[in-house]
């Protein structure tokens, strides 16, 4: 006999009684109070009762259940409708169906069978949470011709019009489980040209065969790089309010993982994001224009931002976001803002996170003429040890990027406190002339260098718009710290730890056809630029002279009211 309902009280009942009647055969027990809200009824929406009013059924092949007035529907039906399915569209159709169901009789619980599944778009509707088991895995197909077509973004190639579970202006609804969501990213990938060519294929035949452009043609580059139509964003939950995403496994994202777009009260616990460090764009999660969101006890890998904060051209903007407890690998930034900030950013807070890999660690970026305010990052230790050039622990940049119209962002009241980090790169403040980044505190930071990556040579080789393009003064400087543009800045017992005597060892190990620009190279502790109201109280932040050529410990350029104190 199936039961539908997953509840302990179910297995607490009486004996049961065996009932036939209206044509439906099934079994029955007698009411207790442990009992008295459970509901009953069949694939064709009919409810089962006794005809004795203090009795409740429990039927042979129920579809539903009703407890305290929450739907549930019956796996065991699902399955056998998801068996006899041949495609994928009808797989899709099969749980669409469960689904729509289940919202037209009040919302509820669909619970998914265990087994893998194959499928084309799944849509959420108000009031459903959808339940991965263990041992539950829904997969992307991979023909986007099988795919509803839904709304295209123009200006981001991450936002495609193709979607593994997507829902849009829903309430009170959430995904759970402890089952697994595959995009199965490779199959919209062109594989990485360094493989192509280990196999022996002809690299620039294959990009003009494909239309890839020059800049993927590197034999080097270990990267996939994406299809031009692919599954992006594999879960896009536009303005839903009361949103919950836990314990659930995501892997192999071809694009961004789960964006949430406009979306109110937002509960984010307990998921694992496993994607390809060189899958393209792989973002984990990507915060747009959203409110009220928690975000806490993930562990996220992910080939570009693991988590990432936005206010795109049609977002709103995006505030009250807390960030915790996470663990995060990235090949691009770990925690993040930006860089698309059209409207305004405010009250955030990032704490309590360990950086297992990261290009950067904690970003802010700024390409449009948009606000950051009330940033908080405390807490955070880990290492940024990507095998990528141009490594930073914290960036800040305010830049024009492609802007004609001379606008800049406006950021400020930022603090960043209790941050241990190992680093082959840099920090970094600035912002284009005519920007100010204001109202910054940087206290008990501690940036530990197994070696050092030359910004001199790194910055030269490499075309990057993530690179304080705008301050052409300061972007190569050699320092632990380097700001450009800063007022009202306060640094407190911001430290370097420079390379210790293994240093020519780490070097070796370092360096690679990527990423070739380690050394042990002099550098300074602290390179400011166009800095007002400044107070310095670093007495470990010293400079790294290893040739003895006398090398500053702080560089000051067209710098006021500047109080140093070491």
């Amino acid at each position: 006999m199936a039961v539908v309902a997953c509840d302990a009280r179910l297995m607490m009942a009486p004996q049961p009684l065996p009932y036939k009647g209206k044509g439906r055969q099934g079994i029955f027990c007698i009411e207790t109070p442990l009992l008295a809200d459970l509901e009953i009824g069949d694939s064709r929406g009919h409810a089962l009762s006794h005809p004795d009013k203090a009795a409740m059924v429990v039927h042979r092949q129920p579809a539903f259940a009703r407890l305290n007035g929450a739907m549930h529907t019956s796996t065991s039906s699902l399955a056998h409708a998801l068996q006899e399915c041949s495609t994928p569209q009808d797989r899709a159709a099969a749980i669409q169906g469960a689904i729509d169901a289940q919202a037209a009789a009040g919302g509820g619980t669909v619970r998914l069978p265990a087994g893998v599944w194959r499928i084309t778009t799944i849509t959420l509707r108000s009031g459903i949470t959808l339940d991965l088991p263990f041992a539950c895995v829904i997969e992307a197909h991979d023909d986007l011709a099988d795919y509803p077509r839904g709304a295209v973004f123009v200006g981001n190639k991450d936002r495609q019009p193709y979607h593994l579970i997507a829902a849009h202006d829903c309430e009170n609804v959430g995904i759970i489980g402890d089952g697994v969501i595959d995009g199965r990213g490779p199959a919209f990938w062109h594989p990485p040209m360094r493989e192509l060519a280990a196999q022996g294929v002809d690299v620039d035949a294959y990009c003009d065969e494909h239309q890839l452009p020059a800049v993927y043609r590197n034999r080097n580059h270990p990267w996939y790089r994406e299809k031009k139509q692919r599954v992006s964003p594999l879960c896009d939950l536009v303005r839903c309010q009361g949103l919950t995403l836990r314990g659930i496994t995501i892997r192999n994202s071809p694009g961004w993982t789960v964006h949430l777009h406009d979306c109110d009260d937002v509960s984010i616990h307990g998921i694992t994001i496993r994607n390809n460090l060189l899958g393209p764009n792989t973002d984990g999660l990507d915060i747009n224009g959203c409110h009220d969101v928690r975000i806490s006890d993930c562990d996220l890998t992910c080939g570009d931002d693991a988590i990432i904060l936005k206010s795109m051209d049609d977002a709103r903007t995006c505030e009250r976001i807390t960030v915790s407890n996470c663990i995060l690998a990235s090949n691009c930034a770990a925690l993040g803002i930006g860089a698309e900030i059209v409207h305004a950013i405010r009250d955030v807070t990032f704490t309590g996170c360990v950086i297992r890999q990261a290009l950067r660690a904690v970003q802010i970026e700024m390409w449009d003429a948009g606000l950051v305010e009330n940033i908080v990052v405390s807490d955070i230790s880990g290492t940024c040890d990507a095998d990528v050039p141009l490594q930073r622990a914290i960036y800040v940049d305010i830049q024009h990027h492609g802007r004609t119209d001379g606008a800049l962002g406006r950021c400020r009241n930022l603090i960043f406190s209790n941050i241990a980090l190992r680093c082959r790169g840099r920090s970094m403040f600035t912002a284009a002339d005519g920007a100010v980044i204001e109202h910054i505190t940087l206290r008990d930071i501690q940036i530990t260098y197994p070696c050092i990556e030359d910004p001199q040579q790194s910055v030269a080789a490499q075309s990057s718009s993530q690179m304080s393009n705008d301050c052409p003064e300061t972007r190569d400087k050699p320092a632990a710290i380097v700001c450009d543009n800063v007022h009202y800045l306060l640094m407190d017992n911001v430290r370097a730890i420079w390379p210790g005597a293994d240093v020519e060892e780490v070097v070796a190990a370092a360096n690679n056809a990527v990423n070739p620009f380690h050394g042990n190279i002099p550098m300074h502790g602290c390179w400011l630029r166009r800095v007002r109201h400044a107070v310095i109280r670093c007495p470990f932040l010293r400079a790294h002279d290893p040739h003895h050529t006398g090398m500053a410990d702080l560089v000051d350029t067209d710098c006021s009211d500047l109080e140093h104190i070491t």
